[in-house]
């Protein structure tokens, strides 16, 4: 016989669908989670929606400036638009927009649609993950990977929920900063809870800069929680009802400025390439 003894064969890679707007939280994501051996990365589908999937790009820019004011839609479009061309020539890799990488990519205003629900149903996936996705995922796509859905958020729950934990966070210095994996449900930000990290923040970072830090963080909760992912673990209920902020106002914005904070210095887009 041969030394050479065949290796026993690991267990099958979960079958991953990544959910992400893209920019440069979606890259970080999608760049650790490839690198894991225990995930395969079947598909990315990309949000275009713009708060609403009613709206095209034109309605909801406006829409997004009339809610939000000017300055915070600029700091999505540099978190989105700008940082998917920025993943690109830095080598941080951008989130495919369409079929790279040797994956499938479906871009849609709505998964729970006909044709969003017929696409995840053909990725057959065992798990899926949100990530910087603006989308709520109905019953009936959160019932299609076996392994459940799990949505990486920039915060701590059940504290801060809502669209921009961080901006919250850094407005009114509570609660603490951190990221939670949770599972999804219906109801946004209210599933039991995987793994959550806290992390002290520079008292002068952005909410840009602080959000990438924490999708990353995410990721590798995420990453290490697989093996008991894969077992049938789902977590703990959260200890509480915690609130929910919506989009920042522009009164908002303005108050965090005056307090000293950043929505994205122009230093984070010098040292883009150390994310």
């Amino acid at each position: 016989m041969s030394d050479l003894a065949a290796k026993p064969a690991g267990p099958p890679r979960l079958r991953t669908v990544l959910c992400t707007c893209g920019g440069l939280y979606g890259a970080l994501v999608l760049r650790r989670l490839r690198a894991c051996n225990e995930l395969e990365i079947c598909a990315v589908i990309r949000s275009s929606r713009m708060l609403d999937s009613r709206f095209g790009f034109l309605r909801g820019a406006v829409e997004q400036i009339r809610r939000s004011g000017l300055r915070y839609a600029l700091y999505l479009w540099c978190a989105t638009t700008l940082a998917d061309w920025l993943c690109s020539v830095t080598g941080i890799g951008a989130v495919p927009t369409r079929g790279a990488l040797g994956l499938p990519v479906y871009t849609t205003r709505n998964l729970n649609d006909k044709d969003g629900l017929k696409f995840l149903a053909a990725c057959a996936p065992d798990l899926l993950v949100s990530a910087f996705f603006n989308q709520r995922l109905h019953a009936p796509a959160l019932a299609l990977p076996k392994h459940g859905c799990l949505n990486i958020h920039p915060a701590l729950l059940p504290e801060a929920k809502g669209v921009d934990p961080v901006f919250q966070s850094l407005l009114h210095a509570v609660p603490p900063l951190g990221v939670t994996v949770h599972c999804m449900t219906p109801e946004l930000d209210a599933g039991r809870i995987v793994a959550q990290r806290s992390i002290e923040g520079g008292a002068r970072s952005s909410v840009f800069a602080i959000t990438a830090r924490l999708f990353l963080e995410g990721a590798e909760l995420l990453a290490n929680a697989i093996e008991s992912i894969a077992s049938g673990a789902t977590g703990s209920p959260q200890s509480g009802i915690g609130s929910y902020q919506s989009w920042p106002t522009p009164r908002e914005v303005r108050l965090l400025r005056a307090r000293g904070g950043a929505l994205l210095h122009f230093a984070d887009l010098v040292r883009f390439k150390s994310f």
